[in-house]
């Protein structure tokens, strides 16, 4: 009879392996993106503009200054963080173990790391001296290509030559990216340009899946999942084209907290451990020219 009084919980049998669900765990874009120690609560990124030599005419003229764009923008510092209870209960109870529920809490951060660079990339800029001055997507003459009929090699070969037409990557080595869904991973597959060994030299089909095309690193996001990183609206998907490096880095990311992992004892709850992961960063998309909205039909 005692027997029968134990939870089943605790007499359930487990297998040796737990199943993490399936998530996205790194930052995706960490590799594509400036990263900068930030310091305050406001932090400017600064660049500088374009300059055109004048001709001298005739002797001993006077000086004549040309004049220089300022790109100063503006990086607001935000803190994120993901707090988890561990019951020790639960622990007894299963296979978890507190690494688990570590990783659970960085994979959290990594995805945020990405959603700020994401969120930034075609957002409004404040700039000028002050930074009181709003730059809209718009304004900046960012490009917007229209994929919404496929995202095929021609509309890639679109893209890096817009790249080409704004000098990007002309005179020395620039790294592109483009963030895509499966969907438009799908499309790709089906080109023969990039997927065919006539044109390239790894077995793309046989591999299926796409990891660079055209000169893009091809970065993938899921669309499923409960919050895509890949907006959506109007049944259209907001992809990207971003220059990245090394020598032209079309996003910033300031960090003035790199990412804190805690596990500590809650002496208020019974038999509690408290995971916590925080960081503190911003992002802001650095020249207009180095960043181009994809659109495709969601």
């Amino acid at each position: 009879m005692a027997n029968q009084a134990i939870d089943n919980a605790l007499i359930t049998e487990f297998s040796d392996i737990v199943q993490v669900k399936a998530q996205q765990t790194a930052a995706r874009m960490r590799p594509y993106v400036r990263i900068k120690k930030m310091s305050g609560d406001i932090w400017a990124y600064d660049g500088l503009g374009d300059v055109e030599a004048a001709e001298i005419v005739g002797r001993n003229q006077p000086v004549t200054f040309q004049a220089i764009d300022h790109l100063r923008r503006k990086i607001a510092r935000r803190r994120f963080a993901v707090t988890l209870p561990i019951d020790a209960a639960d622990l007894r109870g299963s296979l978890l173990k507190n690494s688990e529920y570590a990783d659970a809490v960085v994979n959290a951060i990594n995805r945020k790391f990405d959603r700020i660079c994401l969120d930034a990339m075609f957002a409004d800029v404040l700039t000028g001296r002050d930074m009181g001055t709003t730059v809209t997507f718009a304004s900046e003459g960012l490009t917007a290509v229209d994929a919404t009929a496929g995202l095929t090699y021609a509309k890639l070969l679109e893209i890096k030559q817009n790249f080409i037409d704004n000098e990007v990557g002309n005179e020395s080595p620039v790294r592109f990216v483009i963030g895509l869904s499966g969907k438009e991973h799908t499309k790709l597959m089906q080109e023969v340009q990039i997927i065919s060994n006539d044109y390239v030299p790894e077995y793309v089909a046989n591999k299926g899946v796409i990891e660079k095309a055209a000169g893009f690193d091809i970065v993938v996001f899921g669309a499923s999942v409960n919050n895509p990183m890949l907006a959506v609206s109007g049944g259209e998907r907001q992809c990207f084209a971003l220059a990245a490096g090394p020598n032209s880095f079309g996003m910033v990311v300031g960090m003035s907290l790199d990412l804190k992992l805690d596990v500590s004892e809650r002496k208020d709850l019974y038999e509690t451990t408290q995971v916590q992961a925080i960081i503190e960063m911003g992002a802001v998309r650095t020249e207009g020219i180095l960043a181009q909205k994809v659109r495709t039909t969601a």
